[in-house]
């Protein structure tokens, strides 16, 4: 709520002003008749006295005007045409004072005098307004730079935390990417899976890893960091864990049958389709190559086949693709879905998704692994194609 100006508040209306104005003359008018009047009274009154005691000192040499009556004055024939001349002068300006004008005016003059003491109140009350509000701005002035000193304060120990943060930050990352480093070395000896699955802390792992395996992608998703990194370290020797469970039969049989590991398996597949094709390409094969030791599992074959737009997405990276491992991978997991039973509608879904062109393409490069995984998925393709 923003607070009028005073000013605007203790102006005259235009009405008044033209009353004051016109009560203001007229009352200097009735003044200065007022005291030439007065002038000429005292004047006829000084006369009038000067005369008194001239006829005193000539009473005696006065003998034919006596007076015989107590209450009457005798007045010399000069004196009495001079009082006359006086008399009749104060007859032509008496109207000229108090004429209409002059008793309108000093009617309004109550009235604006009455106006004047309530603009004289009003301004008194205006002024304690403006004095109010004077006192209410400084406390706010000095209220906002106490607020800007508590923020700029605030600022610095939130940019401190920032720092701490960051640096927290790396060191995790750092810690993590060594040790889960460690790990993955460690889980390539097949006797270690079993060992590494036993205990209540397995499925806090799964969890871990999908969580950050959905932080990494948000984080990273427009621009993924470079494989050196600390970050991108972590994630790839999480999943490079996860792909050493999956080559072992205990550890496929194990996330088959834990609902984190299926959770897990699911978050991976949207990693996978979420990477850009020009980054990531050590990702995608971990991904890839641990989705294609699901399927080697009859569980796990069937986990896969479930996964919404599995063959779209399958099709598509072997399509878009650069590494030349990644294509093979790809095809290898659409080998082991097409071998699966009752796959017709699966080959369909292949052959819509799948042009021809590119599996003969594929099937005349000149990389001999890529070349002969080519040939094996057209072949059973059209092996499946020919089944009655």
């Amino acid at each position: 709520m923003m607070a009028e100006s005073p000013e605007k508040n203790v102006e005259l209306t235009e009405s008044s002003q033209k009353m004051f104005a016109v009560a203001y003359k007229l009352a200097k008018e009735v003044k200065d008749n007022f005291q030439d009047l007065l002038k000429e009274w005292k004047e006829l009154q000084e006369t009038v006295q000067m005369d008194s005691n001239e006829q005193k000192f000539q009473s005696s040499d006065m003998s034919t005007s006596s007076c015989q009556n107590t209450d009457s004055v005798c007045v010399s024939l000069k004196q009495l045409e001079r009082l006359k001349s006086e008399t009749r002068i104060l007859k032509e300006n008496l109207p000229k004072v108090l004429n209409r004008e002059y008793i309108t005016a000093y009617g309004k003059l109550n009235t604006a005098e009455k106006e004047m003491q309530t603009l004289r109140t009003e301004i008194e009350n205006k002024s304690s307004e403006i004095e109010h509000w004077k006192s209410r701005h400084q406390n706010s002035m000095l209220q906002v730079e106490k607020e800007k000193e508590e923020k700029f304060t605030i600022q610095c120990e939130v940019s401190e935390l920032m720092k701490q943060l960051s640096e927290q930050s790396e060191y995790c990352a750092s810690l993590g990417a060594a040790v889960c480093t460690l790990l993955w070395r460690v889980s390539r000896n097949e006797d270690s899976i079993k060992s590494f699955l036993v205990g209540s802390k397995v499925d806090d792992f799964f969890v871990m890893v999908h969580h950050t395996l959905e932080s990494y992608i948000a984080t990273y998703q427009d621009e993924m960091p470079e494989e050196q990194t600390d970050e991108a370290q972590f994630v790839l020797a999480l999943c490079g864990i996860i792909t050493n469970i999956a080559a072992s039969a205990y550890g496929r049989e194990f996330l088959m049958t834990n609902n984190n590991g299926q959770t897990l398996l699911g978050t991976m597949t949207t990693v996978l389709s979420q990477t850009p094709v020009t980054h990531s390409a050590r990702l995608r094969n971990l991904i890839l190559m641990c989705l294609y030791n699901i399927s080697i599992n009859q569980k796990g074959l069937k986990f896969i086949m479930t996964i919404e737009g599995i063959i779209p997405l399958l099709a598509w990276l072997l399509t878009e693709e650069r590494e030349t491992d990644n294509q093979i991978h790809t095809m290898k997991l659409m080998q082991s879905l097409t071998i699966a039973s009752d796959n017709l509608k699966l080959i369909h879904q292949i052959n819509e998704e799948l042009p021809i062109e590119v599996l003969e393409k594929l099937c005349s490069c000149k990389h001999p692994e890529l070349r002969e995984t080519a040939l094996e998925l057209m072949m059973d393709i059209k092996a499946v194609q020919a089944e009655p």
